[in-house]
C-alpha cells in the first residue's frame, strides 16, 4: 500500500529553499560573518541573472541525459529483463533471445577491445598529452563512451530478437527513463536552486561545509530524487 502522505522530493528541496532563505535573512540581521540574505534586492538580482546558468550549468544535467538515454535502451529493449532472467534462473531462454544475447555479447566485446586499444594501444589519438587515462579526453568522455557502449549493445540485442524494427523503435527507448521519471527532471531543478542558494547565502561555509563535502553533497541530493515517488 503506497503512503498518501508522502512527500514529493521535489516539494522538499523547495522548502528547503526556503529554510534557507530565512536563516540567511536571519543571519544577516544579526550580522553573521559571511552570510548573505536572499531577501534582498542584490540576490534578487543575482536570481534573474544566474537562474538560467545554475541549471544549465549543472554536471548533472548532462549525466543524467547520457545515462537516461543509454540505460532507457538497457531496459526498452528487452536487454536487462533477459538478463535478469538468465541470472535468476527463473525460467528457460528461448532460442531466439540466447542468439540475441550471443550477438550483444559479442558486440559489447569488439566495444571493449576498441577501447581497450584507445586507452592502451599505440595511437595516443584520446590520451593526454602525458600519456595517462587520468587526464586524458577519454577520461573525461568517459561516462558518454559507456552509456554509447551500453545503448549500441541494447539496440543490436532488440534488432536481433525482432523486438526493434525502425528508427522510431530506438527513439522511444532512448527516451523511455525520461518518460518513466518525468517528476525527476523537476526534482533536480529544485535541488539545483536549494544548492546554489546554500551557496550564495553562504550558509555552507559558516556550518563548515567545505567545498569537496559541498560537491559530494549536492551529487547526493541529485541522486535522491530518483529514489522518490514518481507522477
Amino acid at each position: 500500500m503506497k503512503n498518501k502522505s508522502s512527500v514529493h522530493p521535489a516539494t522538499v528541496f523547495f522548502i528547503l529553499w526556503w529554510l534557507v532563505a530565512i536563516i540567511s535573512w536571519v543571519g544577516s540581521i544579526y550580522s553573521w560573518s559571511g552570510v548573505r540574505s536572499l531577501f534582498s534586492a542584490e540576490a534578487f538580482r543575482w536570481i534573474l541573472r544566474y537562474n538560467e546558468e545554475t541549471v544549465l550549468s549543472s554536471p548533472f544535467i548532462y549525466y543524467v541525459i547520457i545515462l537516461f538515454m543509454g540505460g532507457g535502451l538497457f531496459v526498452h529493449s528487452g536487454l536487462k529483463s533477459v538478463l535478469l532472467h538468465l541470472l535468476k534462473h527463473d525460467r528457460n531462454l528461448s532460442g531466439k533471445e540466447k542468439k540475441s544475447l550471443f550477438v550483444s555479447a559479442l558486440v559489447a566485446s569488439v566495444y571493449a577491445v576498441l577501447f581497450a586499444l584507445l586507452l592502451w594501444g599505440p595511437w595516443n589519438i584520446v590520451r593526454g598529452i602525458t600519456g595517462r587515462f587520468d587526464d586524458s579526453p577519454l577520461h573525461d568522455g568517459a561516462l558518454y563512451v559507456m552509456s554509447v557502449g551500453i545503448g549500441l549493445v541494447s539496440i543490436v540485442y532488440a534488432f536481433s530478437s525482432d523486438y526493434y524494427r525502425r528508427d522510431l523503435d530506438i527513439v522511444r527507448g532512448m527516451s523511455y527513463l525520461f518518460s518513466k521519471y518525468p517528476s525527476y527532471i523537476v526534482s533536480l531543478f529544485f535541488v539545483m536552486q536549494f544548492m546554489s542558494a546554500l551557496h550564495y547565502t553562504g550558509i555552507d561555509k559558516v556550518a563548515g561545509i567545505s567545498e569537496p563535502i559541498f560537491d559530494t553533497l549536492y551529487y547526493v541530493c541529485c541522486i535522491i530524487p530518483i529514489f522518490g515517488k514518481r507522477i
